[in-house]
């Protein structure tokens, strides 16, 4: 067989609901000339057998069966034996546009392009009370001023580190992934290691490209996703790893990006926590300030995605980082139906406040930037 002109890599783990779709979306594309490799991450359902059956159907099929590797180590694995001349990654409870492979290779292929990045419909299923819902990514706006049909650096157009990553809404050149030995974090589940990936591709190269055209569907009503399944602390550790790879790969374009991947970082950390969403254990809080120490201040002041409200809270957290603080006291939590759990607010090395949770109410802490805290209570649900 020739050299297939894509590989698609699928990370698949409880998706027998959307499976069928996703795969025939790929494999109906007009561009057939594809190699599809399934990643099989070993969950006991029904994914097994359906990707079984396409590899028996269809000689482009290529599978593999693994248990719980993670999305991280799929994709991987798919990139190890990929032979396509570009690689595309799509998420196993997505779909895709049938023309998408055709009309974005042939977009790579004129301008030589290392990574060409797309954006994407949200996508929500009919259901019994809502109707289908598809819109465009709500960040779509950032982008308008991103050139097409050329190639750029990423320093160029910074904006692309301030959005979603979204790294299954692109399309990548192999023979650059692989020579320089771009690869996931493995972590259990899906990890939210597709930042990590996102910054290696494109902070190494100065051919990425832009097509304004989405063609991914993103399916925001899988109550399995990782989108809906969040996890404040594995974000946290996610972000550690992106300050980590800037560190020690990337130093000099910390200093140019920061100032737009710091808005990525605060909706996926310090918003939750200024909201009063979550709590957070000693360690990540230690972490979390540690990740804000490689962010400077005037990045935050002068960076152009930031509003001047998220900047007010940052700058605080950054001014007393002991705000933070805010975390579950494991010593002494009550494993009683009347008592939930105990909690302190510690700032500036002093403990000021300890909360007892009892049955239908829970007081919570909410910082408002350059006010210490307030209380609110909230029904538990």
């Amino acid at each position: 067989m020739n050299e297939p002109k894509i590989t698609v890599i699928v990370p698949i783990y409880k998706v027998e609901k959307y499976l069928v779709q996703c795969i025939d979306s790929i494999l109906n594309q007009t561009l057939k000339d594809i190699e599809v490799i399934l990643v099989d991450e070993g969950d006991l359902d029904a994914c097994r057998y359906i990707i079984d059956h396409y590899e028996q159907t269809d000689s482009r099929v290529r599978t593999i069966h693994e248990k719980n590797g993670g999305y991280g180590a799929s994709v991987n694995k798919g990139i190890n034996i990929a032979t396509g001349e570009y690689i595309s990654i799509i998420e196993s409870d997505d779909f895709i546009d049938p023309n998408m492979f055709k009309e974005v290779y042939d977009y790579a292929k004129s301008l030589d392009a290392d990574v060409v990045k797309m954006p994407y419909f949200e996508y929500w299923d009919k259901t019994n009370y809502n109707d289908e819902k598809i819109q465009l990514c709500h960040w779509y706006a950032k982008t308008k001023n991103i050139p097409e049909n050329c190639t750029f650096s990423i320093e160029e157009q910074p904006i692309l580190v301030a959005i979603h990553p979204s790294i299954w809404s692109a399309l990548y050149k192999t023979q650059y992934i692989k020579d320089k030995n771009i690869k996931c974090i493995e972590a259990k589940g899906a990890g939210y290691v597709d930042n990590h990936f996102r910054m290696q591709t494109l902070c190494q190269t100065n051919k990425i490209a832009w097509l304004k055209k989405p063609f991914n569907y993103y399916r925001l009503s899988n109550p399995e996703a990782s989108a809906t399944l969040y996890n404040i602390g594995t974000f946290i550790q996610r972000w550690a790893d992106v300050h980590k790879l800037f560190e020690e790969k990337f130093p000099k374009k910390q200093e140019s990006l920061s100032k737009y991947f710091i808005v990525e970082e605060w909706i996926n950390t310090f918003c939750r926590l200024y909201r009063n969403e979550y709590f957070i254990t000693k360690e990540q809080c230690d972490l979390l300030i540690n990740n804000l120490s490689y962010i400077q201040k005037k990045d935050i002041e002068d960076s152009p995605v930031l509003k001047r409200r998220e900047k007010t809270v940052l700058l605080q957290f950054k001014k007393y980082p002991e705000r933070l603080k805010v975390y579950i006291d494991s010593n002494n939590i009550k494993n009683t139906s009347n008592y939930r759990t105990l909690y302190k607010l510690t700032f500036l090395g002093l403990d000021l406040l300890k909360i007892k949770a009892k049955n239908l109410y829970k007081w919570k802490i909410v910082l408002l930037g350059f006010i210490p805290f307030v209380l609110s209570k909230r029904k538990l649900l």
